[in-house]
Parts: structure tokens; C-alpha cells; sequence
């Protein structure tokens, strides 16, 4: 199963753990980690993530961040088709870094796209997307043990 994480997902575990919700999607991230780290999902990395994480100004967040995107492994470049379909998705309504994220995830051939953005979740209910759009939670429901 592919996976990818945008970037709100990938800052959870950084971001303070004191509010519930973001406690237990911190913990569905760490879990999402352990399973790529056995072999049960593969993480997927592109360049909108690491330009997004360029531009964090907290510099714990940012080099946590970036030791994950390494982790996942290599970056996959832009192409026309990636930002041709990126361009359809913020005509549709979708920010420019959301879109890019969708359509990378997409491209890529994701399963699933998981973030914490709630208005990309309430978003992607409403287009036609070929990559389903979840929080960490639910995806761990799906995923299953």
C-alpha cells in the first residue's frame, strides 16, 4: 500500500502533544511510520514536500521533518502532468501547496493521501479524486492491525 503524507501530517508529532486530537493524530502518524519501517505500507516523498518544509520557520520542526522526508527516501521531481493537474485542482477551489500534494500523490499512485487539514478533508469529499484523502486515524481503521 502507498502512502503519502503531506506536510501537515508530517509536522504532527512536532507540534505541541497537551490537545487531545493532536495527541492521538500524532500517535496514527508514529503508527503509519512503524508500519512503512516494516514493510507494511510504502511512504511516498516529493519535491512540494520538501520546498514546504524549506519554508518552516521552526527550525525543530523543520530538521525533524526533513530527517523523515530522507527517511522516506528520494523526492520525486515536478512534472507537466503533476502541476497541469494541480493547476485543474485549484480552479476547483483546492490551495496551490494542497493541490500539489493531491495531485503528487496521484501521479505517484498513492492508496491514500493522509493529512490533518480539515478543509482538504471536507474538500476531497466533494471532487473527484483518484487518491482517497484521510486523517491518520481513520487510516490506521482501514489499514487495520
Amino acid at each position: 500500500m502507498k502512502v503519502y503524507l503531506d506536510m501537515c501530517a508530517l509536522k504532527r508529532p512536532f507540534d505541541d502533544q497537551s490537545q487531545a486530537r493532536i495527541f492521538v493524530e500524532s500517535t496514527a502518524v508514529a503508527r503509519i511510520l512503524e508500519a512503512a519501517g516494516a514493510g507494511r505500507v510504502r511512504l511516498l516523498n516529493s519535491v512540494v514536500l520538501v520546498y514546504e518544509n524549506g519554508r518552516n520557520p521552526n527550525v525543530r520542526r523543520r530538521e525533524g521533518v526533513a530527517a523523515l522526508l530522507e527517511w522516506i527516501g528520494p523526492a520525486t521531481p515536478a512534472s507537466a502532468p503533476v502541476f497541469q493537474r494541480a493547476g485543474e485542482l485549484v480552479r476547483k477551489g483546492i490551495p496551490d501547496l494542497d493541490a500539489l500534494h493531491v495531485s503528487f500523490a496521484e501521479h505517484l499512485g498513492a492508496d491514500s493521501l493522509v493529512t490533518v487539514d480539515d478543509r482538504l478533508l471536507a474538500r476531497a469529499d466533494e471532487l473527484s479524486l483518484e487518491v482517497a484523502v484521510t486523517d491518520p486515524v481513520s487510516f490506521l481503521r482501514r489499514m487495520g492491525p
